[in-house]
């Protein structure tokens, strides 16, 4: 018989708990020492392994073979076991890090209309580490469904430079230092339909609850008070008295190896500050807590353990095999001398590895079948069902195809969008407004917190939408710029040294076709046009000119007839020369105008019957001049060549409002000499 060592602790089922002895019954032929070094090896199979050391858990053998999967009794288990599933599960890890990754890599930024106070907030965040603190709440909120934080307010000396101001100023203020209290300590005492219950603390260590007591004893005189105080002034500050009201969690067993057995969890609760701790939840209705997101997990954790268990056995079989020797055959049959022979020739095979014997010899070594070990199959589909339930999307089509990984991408995004929004209204509601309660130069109101927009797909039509918005002047530079992920204050200084030391004037945009006065971000002027078809365009054709000569001639009225056509089935009131010219375009594109355009269209507006407008590369022949149009825009129909459409507003009949001609397609006469070929009068005509 040989005893457990030291450290190794056998099977609470069978022998009582741990801190129990155990004896082993050696009945084999090996000896003692043999034994033991066999149920230390195997002792993580056998769940009496206490070693807390790497590759183990405390009680609950290796990282493969765990405990059974205990159903938790009430909210604070789950909240308890969901927080130790986050600690120790790869996928649940690995989901959690990509939704701090997704929701904070762009950073954070303050709004406010004043200047002073944008920049105090900024400042103030910077100094208590805010940053930090997001994946934090983040964190809290998809483990529990709430989020509760306790702040503290420190003096702190700011220096900040706001961005209208020349010069440097210093501020001393109380700036919020924010904790998240764990959801295993907080309690809601009352009604909390309108999410005003009274937030009350539960002790998790018996060492802090008898502190509490001492503290909210009456008896306990106010001189030992001060020095408790001194002692922890955190817990002092945030516990303001002792509620009547017992902890109807009281006798729950928790999770982590820090809590409170239940021989040893008090019943007492004492009401947080107020002032200190504001919590936030996900939808609970009328209860008092959120279920925790992780809740559906559950299951899936256990057949992910399931899972482990088998690919352990396979592990630990798959180094053993058996060796099978047959002697003889159908036809002739081993002799029993033959058989006894192999027998002793096989005992001491491993000694001298060599095994002699004639055609009807057969060895066959026979090993577990190892094909479902570590199956990639089953362990994506438990991984892949846990980050679903974490980012609560439900499970991707396996057919969607490209169409449906946006859709999913995009709803992924919405979620985490919806979760980082409640941190910052939480933040904003809590810390923040408390904040300027308590700081007198705070008279313009608490900043905002902004986040980039998250945007996992089509970042490149984000990006043409920003520019877009800026373009059209929706936007702020700074906002434009910090879209692109640049520090906009960084990038004007860097703007006004480039102006001091005349970089402007040294690097100067290059020659480049095709591109002359074509959209706001242009130089006014526009650019020098190229010299080949198409306006240097890539892949023009040089053999032919760009484009050709109608070959029918329209009627020349002053305002052309309009009648009924059928565009794509559909019956559309248009100008007769317009429709022409745009069936001998079918390519034709619809575009905005340019500044060009748009002062030549004001040009048209302000006179009865407008001539010719020409300014630099772009000549505009107006035409229609009976015609009242609206919503003027601008179609493409070749390289330098473009026609101005608009809406009547008796009918909505679509005209055109002028011709368009860049050189050095075309030039002035020419431009007059297609609008009359085309059926339109000029000005000299009429």
């Amino acid at each position: 018989m040989v005893h457990l060592p030291p450290g190794v602790e056998p099977p609470a089922e069978e022998y009582g708990g741990p801190g129990q002895r155990a004896m082993v019954v050696n009945e084999t032929d090996l000896p003692d020492q043999a034994v033991m070094t066999f149920l230390e090896e195997h002792a993580s199979v056998l769940g009496v392994n206490a070693s807390t050391s790497f590759g183990t858990y405390a009680n609950e053998g290796s990282l493969l073979a765990r405990a059974r999967f205990k159903i938790p009794a009430n909210l604070i288990e789950e909240i308890a076991l969901a927080r130790d599933l986050v600690d120790r599960d790869d996928d649940l890890g690995a989901a959690l890090g990509s939704m701090y990754a997704i929701a904070f890599e762009g950073g954070m930024q303050h709004l406010h209309r004043d200047d002073v106070t944008k920049a105090t907030f900024d400042e103030m965040a910077s100094e208590v580490g805010l940053d930090a603190v997001w994946p934090e709440l983040l964190r809290e909120w998809l483990i529990a469904g709430s989020v509760t934080t306790a702040t503290v307010f420190t003096s702190e000396a700011l220096s900040f430079i706001p961005q209208t101001a020349d010069r440097q100023r210093t501020r001393s203020l109380l700036c919020p230092r924010i904790g998240v209290l764990p959801a295993e300590q907080v309690r809601v005492v009352d009604n909390d339909m309108f999410r005003t219950g009274t937030l009350a603390y539960k002790p998790q260590t018996r060492t802090e609850e008898r502190w509490l007591e001492r503290m909210f004893d009456p008896k306990t005189s106010e001189a030992e008070k001060r020095v408790m105080r001194r002692e922890d002034p955190l817990l002092a500050t945030l516990c303001v008295e002792q509620l009547e009201v017992e902890d109807e969690f009281a006798a729950a067993s928790f999770f982590s190896v820090n809590a409170v057995t239940d021989a040893a969890a008090g019943r007492k609760l004492y009401r947080l500050n107020p002032r200190m701790v504001h919590r936030s939840s996900m939808p609970k209705g009328a209860a008092k807590y959120a279920r925790p997101p992780m809740t559906r997990n559950f299951a899936l954790i256990e057949a992910k353990r399931q899972l482990n268990i088998m690919d352990y056995a396979l592990l630990q079989g798959g180094s053993n095999f058996l060796i099978v020797a047959k002697k003889g055959s159908d036809t002739r049959p081993a002799l029993p001398e033959e058989v006894s022979g192999l027998r002793d020739t096989l005992r001491g095979a491993t000694k001298t590895g060599l095994i002699v014997g004639d055609h009807r010899l057969d060895i066959e070594i026979i090993t577990p079948d190892l094909s479902e070990l570590l199956s990639p199959a089953k362990r994506n589909l438990l991984g892949r069902k846990l980050a679903n339930a974490m980012l609560r999307v439900p499970e991707a089509d396996e057919d969607a195809g490209g169409e449906g990984m946006k859709a999913r991408q995009e709803l992924v995004g919405r979620v985490i969008s919806l979760d980082r929004h409640a941190m910052k209204r939480h933040v904003e509601s809590g810390p923040y407004r408390e904040a300027v309660k308590r700081n007198d130069s705070l008279t313009q109101g608490p900043a905002k917190v902004w986040f980039p927009k998250i945007v996992l797909s089509g970042t490149n039509y984000f990006t043409d939408y920003i520019l877009k918005m800026r373009d059209r002047g929706d936007i702020s530079r700074r906002a434009a710029v910090e879209a692109g992920g640049f520090d906009y204050d960084s990038e004007v200084e860097a703007r006004k040294r480039e102006k001091d030391r005349g970089d402007d004037e040294v690097m100067t945009a290059g020659d480049v076709p095709f591109s002359g006065g074509q959209g706001p971000q242009d130089i006014p002027e526009g650019r020098p046009t190229g010299s080949g078809p198409n306006n240097g365009a890539p892949g023009a054709d040089r053999s032919r000119p760009p484009a050709a000569t109608p070959t029918r001639v329209i009627r020349r009225t002053p305002g052309e007839t309009v009648r009924a056509f059928i565009v794509e089935d559909e019956p559309v009131r248009m100008g007769e020369q317009t429709h022409a010219i745009l069936e001998e375009y079918p390519e034709a594109e619809i575009g905005r105008l340019t500044k060009l355009e748009q002062r030549a269209v004001a040009f048209m507006e302000g006179n009865e019957w407008p001539g010719p407008f020409n300014e630099g590369p772009v000549h505009v022949v107006p035409v229609n001049p009976d015609h009242d149009l609206k919503e003027i825009r601008a179609v493409r129909l070749a390289p330098g060549l473009s026609i101005l459409v608009g809406a009547r507003h008796i009918d909505n009949a679509i005209c055109a409002r002028a011709l368009c001609f860049r050189e050095p397609e075309f030039q002035g006469l020419d431009a007059e000499e297609r609008a009359m070929a085309w059926g339109f009068p000029t000005r000299e005509e009429d």
